[in-house]
């Protein structure tokens, strides 16, 4: 791997240090830390570099899960749950103590008095997605009173709670938001879209629990961490060669160099079968040709 793409490994790596989620917001010091051992972390799994989507998608993964561990970490220390969350985020009052709404009483269940709190930070967020989606009124609330109950059931695969899953209070609010995207399809599906085919699509458990068929009845769109890079690329490493991996990466991710600047790298455009005798226009035709057949496969990949 060059310096230069090293360096921007780096960059990009600090830039999701800062800020690994919604509503985090760590020091430019820390983030500077977590950079610097993501990336030596990640260059030890390796004896050659890979491609630079490949590793700078390992080193984001590692920056984000260190990130959220610092910060759990740190809350947990000082015992102030508003550690590092970004000031700028006005989405609710304050953050909830997790540690305390993910114990769980072994006759009780989930029953901590820190669980009144949470449908008020809840409600606003899933009401809102839910009006969007036509969903409204007395039927919205059930909807809503729903979702918290989803929140402990044990999936039947794991027999984990989705509530066990976050590391800091701020990944409720897209966990959460996820699971209101399924529970409005099912509401949707209870009213009456299938209502003459009582025997056909999936349960909830299927759409939630499968890990082969559950992403494609998801509301990305609800989840901001869905578009990350390192998501995309963990989701379509084999949809795309690592030639056009390189492509995107460059155009879209790092945004170091434009098609005019590729198109005068003899030696890139060797990599698409271009060879060094044919016109600038030539080149820009390829080029683009490859890019859009590049985003194709990637959008197809994501919807499925």
């Amino acid at each position: 791997m060059q310096q230069e793409q090293l360096q921007r490994c780096w960059n990009a790596c600090w830039h999701r240090a800062r800020r690994p989620l919604e509503g985090i917001l760590v020091s430019e010091e820390q983030a500077t830390s977590i950079a610097d051992r993501a990336i030596r972390n990640v260059s030890l799994d390796y004896e050659e570099f890979p491609t630079e989507a490949e590793f700078t998608a390992r080193a984001l993964e590692e920056t984000a899960e260190a990130t959220r561990q610092l910060v759990a970490l740190e809350r947990r220390t000082h015992a102030d749950h508003q550690l590092h969350h970004d000031p700028a985020d006005r989405r609710y009052d304050r953050n909830l103590n997790l540690d305390r709404l993910q114990r769980r009483d072994p006759d009780k269940g989930f029953c901590d008095s820190e669980w009144n709190h949470l449908p008020a930070i809840l409600r606003p967020l899933a009401v809102a997605t839910l009006t969007r989606k036509g969903i409204k009124g007395p039927d919205a609330e059930d909807v809503f009173s729903d979702t918290l109950v989803e929140l402990v059931r044990e999936r039947e695969g794991s027999g984990r709670s989705p509530i066990l899953d976050p590391t800091v209070f701020e990944e409720i609010i897209p966990l959460h938001a996820r699971i209101v995207g399924f529970r409005s399809i099912d509401w949707y599906r209870r009213r009456g879209a299938l209502k003459n085919q009582p025997n056909t699509g999936d349960s909830l458990n299927a759409l939630t629990d499968n890990p082969e068929h559950g992403m494609q009845f998801e509301d990305r769109s609800a989840d901001p961490q869905n578009n990350t890079f390192e998501r995309i690329y963990k989701e379509c490493q084999e949809a795309l060669t690592a030639a056009e991996w390189e492509l995107v990466f460059i155009l879209f991710v790092t945004q170091s160099a434009t098609i005019q600047d590729l198109i005068g790298d003899a030696a890139f455009c060797a990599k698409f079968g271009i060879k060094a005798g044919v016109s600038l226009s030539t080149r820009r035709r390829v080029l683009s040709e490859l890019v859009e057949a590049a985003l194709e496969k990637l959008r197809k990949n994501l919807i499925n």
